[in-house]
């Protein structure tokens, strides 16, 4: 309610009311002057909330509010709207009673004075006195102190000074107080996201190019089965067209004509009459008979790409797969994602925004945690990884416009092959299920496995491989060497970061450290997740990077308690991964016992290792027992259908042949030879002083005239003029120094225990890039445990091993995925000597495999019957010999008696 002047004795005069007048036109001004402040201040409020964009995306949910540059005159708007003095109580009465009630009075006074005040009646004289009163009065009390009121907040001849964009980032302002309902904020800087446009519509074009990418695949894929196909009808007998009719075709008159094959038929068709004795019926059924014997063989034929045969269809296929690569490594899913969530930023980025408001909806601040500063990292590294993906879309653009095709897929085959199982034209996911049940195979398969963050293309059975491990969390793989087992676990790795809530997860590999080199490289290659040597003079700094960010920890059997020691107790781990898992079988060791405590403190497990079972069941058992001690409820039982039906919900295994269709063929041939009398006289004295390691290495030793260096050599010169490399492997460190001295060429070695983990890889790298014919010789143990030497296509073994297992590791290291050359392994065998006492034995050892650890039908062998410790393989062994050398002493003993009693006398 304004408070009215007291009434008065009339006072007004001409002064008076020009005074009266002047401050009610100043009072007007003021009033329409902090309006239109106001006014200005929520215009540009309102242009700025208009702006405000949603991200939305798979682990992001929020709003940003971008601003520019230019927005500094919204930002001095709204600036000189919260700065404008407060009006109170008395400053609203003054203006009040300037604008609204001095202007009525005036006019009242008006309407009686002057020679209107003649002619104006009574009503409007005593209005006009009353006028003069209240106008008196007014006066009185503004002078008396209300006008300074008004004095206060006239601010229409005060500088306005330029607001920076600070002024919009005030939490107390009007812009953040208006949007205070949308939840916690926090700021964001867009300024290096200058690339964004660009990097989005990179992004955009390589998703749709996927696409188109990937129909030209499957067009191509389909071509070459039809080259197959037609291959395979040119060689055809028209014999075979009985087997699709019930008639009996007279194809006599057809071979007659020349025509011999079902292709030959397809290419020229019977013609009724044309023939002796064919009509239009029998003519409409031979080439019905060869139709249907087309559409089966484009149906049975497999898509392959021979690399030794550069056909036309096979060239347009490997050229089509790496568009189609190219596009799906900046594109795919990931990157559509992308594209969807950071296209209304990128937008505001094209519009100059410079930085950006971030509102997290729904949620609250606790303490010092800011969830919107949470969406904030999130967004930049979304951001960065966009950007990633346009610069490695731009590189594979780059790459593929100056390399061949043709040279591309013989340096990576495997990745090709990948590809091929990965858009559906070959499969490996039928025969990668080994033997699950039912009922887990289809939970399996109906697992979702996020590659978000995944570069590496996956065969259909490596990703069932890790879907099994996510969904059955604590599993061994024993997939046969070569099958990518590494892949498989980096599949699962990505699939749990990738979906994680809070931050990076941390990860643990504990391998050999002959192989933390390749893990660490293989992490790096094909996943966003980071990697950590925890080994050697780097673990230090390793384990509080791992510490600080998470991620993958690279660390060996051996760091394991240094590893414990400095990890606290308290911290988890999503997954950790042990390869070659059979290094802790022994529930004794002391790697074995900070493996399992490591396991103990972990969310998911994978023992990993082709070769499960090496001696005894019992050691398999104990790696079951790392990971589900419930499973092993008969420890007794020795009949292995029983053992595997245990052990089904936890341990998967596929074999080369069973997924590695376009794997080339493995020929094994056993190099007999004799001991020379040299030989065989060092050996008789070793078997008497139960020397068994000599036993096994004095064949090599002799340099050229040892027995079996003449036979090495020539595998090694066939090979050579062949244009292959060779591996040799053995056992023994002398026999690996003798083959270096007996091999001519060029020669890299010997890779062996001593040979420091990064010395190995590069030692590798080294003999992959060499020319053909260059030979690798390696410690079996060393460099057949855990490495990629694809480069190699024959194998030569000096002597036989103590255990399978370590033989088919070391022919793995050369047949695996992408080896696109048939793998010629060569054992190197002495006739009279110890070897053919071994091979006999490792046969038995092989059996107990397929029984218990292999996916296979083999029933009802007993482990105490077949199975032998190292020891008792070597005592046996030796007893063996030493009977046959003592027999063989007596026969000839005998065979001098007998030649002496029958002799003739000398003449």
């Amino acid at each position: 309610m304004v408070q009215r002047p007291r009434e008065g004795p009339p006072m007004v005069d001409k002064a008076l009311r020009d005074r009266l007048q002047t401050l009610s036109e100043v009072a007007t001004e003021v009033r329409h002057h902090r309006a239109s402040i106001q006014d200005a201040a929520t215009s540009a409020k309102d242009a700025l909330l208009t702006r405000r964009l949603t991200i939305t995306g798979p682990a992001l949910s929020c709003s940003v509010l971008p601003l520019r540059l230019t927005d500094t005159t919204r930002a001095s708007a709204m600036q000189h709207a919260v700065t404008l003095p407060h009006a109170d109580r008395a400053a609203e009465d003054v203006l009040t009673v300037l604008t609204k009630d001095v202007p009525v009075a005036l006019a009242d006074e008006d309407a009686a004075s002057g020679i209107a005040g003649i002619f104006a009646g009574r009503e409007r004289r005593e209005a006009a006195a009353r006028a003069e009163q209240y106008l008196t009065n007014t006066l009185a009390w503004l002078d008396n102190g209300a006008l300074t009121a008004l004095k206060a907040i006239d601010t229409r001849h005060v500088p306005r000074h330029d607001a920076t964009l600070d002024a919009l980032l005030d939490t107390e302002g009007p812009l953040l107080t208006a949007t205070a309902h949308l939840g916690p904020v926090a700021l964001i800087d867009l300024a290096p996201m200058a690339h964004l446009p660009t990097t989005i519509a990179t992004l955009r074009s390589v998703v749709e190019t996927e696409q188109e990418a990937r129909a030209r695949v499957l067009d191509a894929g389909h071509r070459v089965r039809d080259v197959a196909a037609r291959r395979e009808l040119n060689t055809m007998d028209i014999d075979r067209l009985r087997e699709v009719t019930r008639d009996q075709l007279r194809l006599g008159a057809v071979r007659d004509a020349g025509i011999q094959t079902v292709g030959e038929l397809l290419r020229a068709p019977i013609v009724a009459g044309h023939l002796p004795g064919i009509g239009e019926t029998t003519a409409a059924r031979i080439n019905a008979a060869a139709r249907s014997m087309q559409d089966a063989a484009r149906e049975d034929a497999a898509i392959q790409i021979d690399a030794r045969r550069q056909d036309t269809a096979s060239v347009a296929l490997v050229s089509a797969l790496r568009q189609w690569e190219a596009a799906k490594n900046g594109g795919g899913p990931r990157a559509a994602v992308l594209v969807d969530e950071l296209a209304p930023l990128a937008d505001a980025v094209a519009q100059r925004a410079v930085l950006g408001i971030v509102h997290q909806p729904g949620a609250r601040a606790s303490g010092s945690f800011n969830p919107a500063e949470g969406a904030v990292e999130r967004i930049e590294a979304d951001v960065d990884d966009a950007r990633q993906r346009a610069v490695r879309a731009a590189g594979d653009r780059d790459r593929i416009a100056t390399t061949d095709d043709w040279s591309d897929f013989l340096d990576r085959p495997a990745s090709y092959f990948a590809l091929l199982d990965e858009v559906g034209l070959t499969d490996s996911t039928t025969a990668g299920r080994g033997s699950l049940p039912e009922g887990l195979i289809e939970q399996i398969e109906q697992f979702h496995l996020d590659t978000s963050l995944l570069s590496a293309s996956l065969r259909g059975y490596q990703r069932f491989g890790a879907a099994f491990a996510l969904v059955q969390e604590r599993v061994v793989i024993g997939d046969e060497m070569g099958l990518g087992k590494t892949v498989e676990a980096l599949a699962a790795i990505a699939h749990v970061a990738a979906t994680a809530t809070e931050g990076m997860p941390r990860f643990v590999v504990v391998c050999p450290a002959a192989v933390v080199a390749n893990w660490l490289r293989e992490t790096e290659k094909h996943t966003s997740v980071p990697a950590f040597r925890i080994h050697g003079a780097e673990r230090v700094r390793g384990i509080s990077g791992w510490l600080r960010d998470g991620g993958v920890a690279v660390t060996t059997f051996e760091t394991l308690e240094w590893f414990r020691a400095h990890v606290p107790e308290e911290q988890r781990f999503a997954a950790v991964i042990v390869d070659e898992a059979h290094y802790v079988k022994n529930p004794d060791a002391k790697r074995t016992k900070h493996t399992r405590a490591i396991l103990e403190r972990s969310d998911r497990a994978l023992l990993m290792s082709g070769t499960p079972l090496e001696n005894k069941v019992e050691e398999f058992r104990v790696l079951i027992d790392h990971i589900r001690p419930d499973l092993m409820v008969d420890q007794d039982d020795d009949d292995p259908l029983a053992f595997r039906k245990q052990i089904a919900p936890v341990y998967l295994r596929r074999s080369q042949e069973d997924v590695l269709t376009e794997l080339p063929e493995l020929v094994e041939v056993e190099e007999w030879t004799d001991l020379t009398p040299a030989e065989a006289e060092r050996y008789a004295t070793a078997v008497d002083t139960d020397s068994f390691h000599t036993m096994r290495q004095l064949a090599m030793l002799d340099g050229a005239t040892s027995s079996k260096i003449a036979a090495l050599r020539d595998v090694v010169a066939e090979a050579r003029s062949t244009g292959r490399k060779t591996i040799v492997f053995s056992h023994y460190r002398a026999v690996l120094e003798a083959v270096l001295a007996s091999v001519d060429g060029t020669v890299f070695g010997p890779l062996s225990g001593s040979t420091s983990p990064s010395g190995r890889q590069d030692m590798i790298d080294e003999f992959s890039a060499a020319a053909p014919g260059s030979v690798l010789v390696a410690q079996i143990i060393a460099g057949g445990v855990g490495l990629n030497i694809q480069a190699a296509s024959v194998v030569v073994i000096c002597e036989p091993q103590l255990k399978p297992t370590t033989e088919w590791q070391a022919i793995a290291r050369a047949r695996r995925m992408g080896q696109l050359d048939v793998v010629q392994v060569h054992r190197l065998l002495s006739e009279d000597g110890v070897d053919a006492a071994l091979v006999r034995m490792l046969a038995r050892k092989t059996r107990t495999f397929a029984d218990f650890a292999a996916v296979s039908d083999t029933a009802s062998a007993s482990v105490q019957a077949v199975d032998i410790s190292e020891s008792q393989l070597i005592a046996q062994v030796l007893a063996d010999e030493r009977a046959r050398l003592a027999t063989e002493r007596a026969q000839t003993a005998d065979g001098r008696t007998a030649g002496a009693a029958t002799s003739e006398p000398a003449v």
